[in-house]
Parts: structure tokens; C-alpha cells; sequence
């Protein structure tokens, strides 16, 4: 991440805390009704791992693809909607493509538009509407462990032209189109959109660890796309989508992590041992203490982001990455052992969310990684 992200800022809460806990209700509820955590079992080995009827239904009829978007393009809300919807999908598994391509991608698009008065920008517009409808247009900007730093941008650009590859692109073998960071031979970057049927393109799915988060190697081979922006403006248009998805995974993972802790306090209240309830265990109590001071914690921090203005987002972005990261895979770990001979079988969804925590964890950078940043950012 660069300084350009504290420029570009999202658009403020449009609804109070009431509403917002509305919106939750309504998204828990169709995650829920859907079979949602359970029915993430059902998508290994499915490459596209869209749940198709449960994203209509959160894309069309709630209208959540374009949460955070500008309202030009069919977008509503601001950063606190992303990070209550963000966290909701989180608690229930949702597999829909709500991180990659509604904040991702679109708050790229969103800001490449803002910034390119041009026919470019019109591009990225129209782009940016078509994802608050709901289509599948993700990103491929990261290096080769998932990260996203300007060093690591792999593809080459020549005119319009790219080639080179992208590994553990989201969704990137059921995407439309995709959003790619590329270096000119001068060492500029560019932002490009690329559509998925485009001569050149190659998706390749990889097997991933999270069932409801499919991930691919794409392969750009002179692909032909449009220059949405370059320089400064590529940069700080990457900068800005990249700090609000770091906020909306640590969301998705506070909503993973809340969902464990509550999963695993039910479960001590019932299993008894030595007749009696194994949550009056002084062993237990500790161990639940700390997993529930982690998960408060990680809600503090997201709370702090939504609702205090702040100079620099990317700094608090990547504070909450690493706890985040850490907290949640902590928790999922515990609710695993916690949960005794049970946490690990198959029928259980503790390795559910052990394996969505080990995703997010991964997602543009590891803990350890955005701790480094972090460093880098403070000048330390």
C-alpha cells in the first residue's frame, strides 16, 4: 500500500446504528435460510463456488452489490454498510463474491472513474454499474503469495496489451471480467480492465483450502484490455481498494470469529463431564475469556474505523488485518479443540470456519505481512 489511500475516502454512513442493524437482520437472514454455514460443505471442488440463487437474491433483491459504491453507478452506503454486511457474510459462510468484487474491485473501478474524465473512465463506470448489478468482475493485482505490493505486480503492459500471470485471483474462474495491475517497461502501473473472454486470457482454478472461496491462476498472454489509469492515479486507485477490502476482510473475520465464540459457549453449556457442565471448568472459563477478549477486540477496532474520522485509513486497515488475522485464526482454533472429538469431524462446521479463517488470513497479505507494513507506514 502507498500514501495515495489517505486521499480517496468513502462515502460516509447513510444509515444510523438502528438501520444498520437492520441491514444485518436482513442479510443473517437470507445467509441462514439459504443452509448457510452448513451448506459450504457441498462446494468442494466446485471451481465456481457461487452460491448462483443466494447472490441474486443479496445482489438484485437487497441490493448489496452495490454497497459502498457510488450512487452514479447504482450504489449505496458507505463504509459502515460495507463492514456490516462484510462481517454478516463472514458469520454465515456466505460463498458469493460480495469481498472481491463489490469492495475490491469496485472500489477500484469506483475510484479510476473519479479520477479519469475520459472515455477510460466511463469504461470503469460502466464497469462499476455492471458489479452493483451483480456481475462477477474481480481483480488480479496481487504477487505470488497473495499479496498486494507495488514491487509484486507481476503482468507487463505494452499499449494495451498484457502478459504474465496472477495466482489465487478470487473467483477468478467464474469472473466476467477481471481488473489487472500491470508494469509498463518504464516501471509505470496501470490499472486494466480485461475481459475474461478476451483472446489471451486463461483462467486455471486452484484447489483451495475454503470451499466457498475458489481461487485461480490467470494467465494473460497479449491480452487486449482498456487502460482505466496509469502513474499516480493507477496507484492511488489501488492503494484506496485494496485499504477498504483489508477493513471488509477484518470484518468477514470478526464475523467468523463472533459465530465461533457463540458456537462454542453454547456447546460448553450442554457437554457435561464428571456431571457437570464442562463451562464450569476453571481451564475452560480462562480459555473462553481470552478467545472472547480477542473477538472484542477485534470489534473495537472496526468499530473505531467506522465511526471516528480518521487521517490515515490505511493505517488503521492494517492494524486490523494482522489482529484480525491472528484473532480469528486463534478463535477457530480453539472452537476446534474446545469442542472436543466432535470440532473435528467432518459434519462439524468448526473446520468450516478454521478454513475461511486460514483464507482470510492469506488474503492480501498475512498478519506478519501487514504488521511489516504497518512499520512502514508509522516510518519505524
Amino acid at each position: 500500500m502507498t500514501a495515495h489511500a489517505a486521499h480517496l475516502r468513502l462515502a460516509p454512513a447513510t444509515l444510523d446504528r438502528g438501520e444498520l442493524a437492520e441491514l444485518r437482520a436482513t442479510v443473517r437472514e437470507a445467509v441462514a435460510e439459504s443452509g448457510y454455514p452448513a451448506g459450504a460443505r457441498a462446494l468442494e471442488g466446485d471451481v465456481a463456488g457461487i452460491d448462483t440463487d443466494l447472490w441474486r437474491l443479496l445482489a438484485e433483491e437487497i441490493g448489496l452489490a452495490g454497497v459502498g459504491l457510488p450512487e452514479s453507478a447504482g450504489g449505496l452506503g458507505g463504509l459502515a454498510e460495507v463492514l456490516a454486511v462484510a462481517e454478516e457474510l463472514g458469520a454465515g459462510l456466505a460463498p458469493v463474491p460480495f469481498l472481491a468484487t463489490t469492495v475490491l474491485s469496485g472500489q477500484i473501478l469506483a475510484a479510476c472513474a473519479a479520477a479519469n474524465p475520459t472515455a477510460a473512465g466511463a469504461t470503469a463506470g460502466l464497469a462499476t454499474e455492471e458489479i452493483a448489478g451483480g456481475a462477477v468482475i474481480t481483480s488480479a493485482i496481487t504477487d505470488h503469495r497473495g499479496r498486494f505490493t507495488v514491487q509484486g505486480i507481476g503482468p507487463t503492459i505494452t499499449g494495451s496489451s498484457v502478459t504474465g500471470s496472477v495466482r489465487f485471483v478470487p473467483w477468478g474462474a467464474s469472473a466476467s471480467a477481471f481488473v489487472v495491475a500491470a508494469r509498463a517497461e518504464d516501471g509505470d502501473v496501470s490499472v486494466v480492465l480485461i475481459p475474461a473472454q478476451a483472446p489471451g486470457v486463461t483462467a486455471t482454478p486452484l484447489e483451495a483450502l475454503d470451499f466457498s472461496r475458489p481461487v485461480a491462476r490467470v494467465s494473460f498472454d497479449g491480452a487486449e484490455g482498456t487502460v482505466l489509469a496509469t502513474g499516480d492515479t493507477a496507484l492511488a486507485a489501488l492503494s484506496h481498494g485494496v485499504t477498504i477490502a483489508l477493513l471488509a476482510a477484518g470484518a468477514d473475520q470478526l464475523g467468523g470469529a463472533q459465530r465461533c465464540f457463540d458456537l462454542t459457549l453454547d456447546y460448553i453449556k450442554l457437554r457435561r463431564q464428571f456431571n457437570r457442565e464442562i463451562g464450569s471448568f476453571q481451564a475452560i472459563k480462562h480459555r473462553m475469556a481470552d478467545a472472547l477478549a480477542q473477538v472484542e477486540m477485534m470489534r473495537s477496532g472496526l468499530e473505531r474505523v467506522t465511526w471516528d474520522e480518521r487521517e490515515n485509513i490505511a493505517l488503521d486497515a492494517a492494524t486490523v488485518k494482522a489482529w484480525n488475522s491472528d484473532a480469528y485464526l486463534a478463535v477457530a482454533a480453539e472452537t476446534v479443540q474446545l469442542h472436543g472429538g466432535v470440532g473435528f469431524t467432518w459434519e462439524h462446521d468448526a473446520h468450516l470456519y478454521f478454513r475461511r479463517a486460514r483464507y482470510d488470513d492469506a488474503f492480501l497479505g498475512n498478519a506478519q505481512f501487514h504488521r511489516e507494513q504497518l512499520a512502514a507506514l508509522l516510518a519505524w
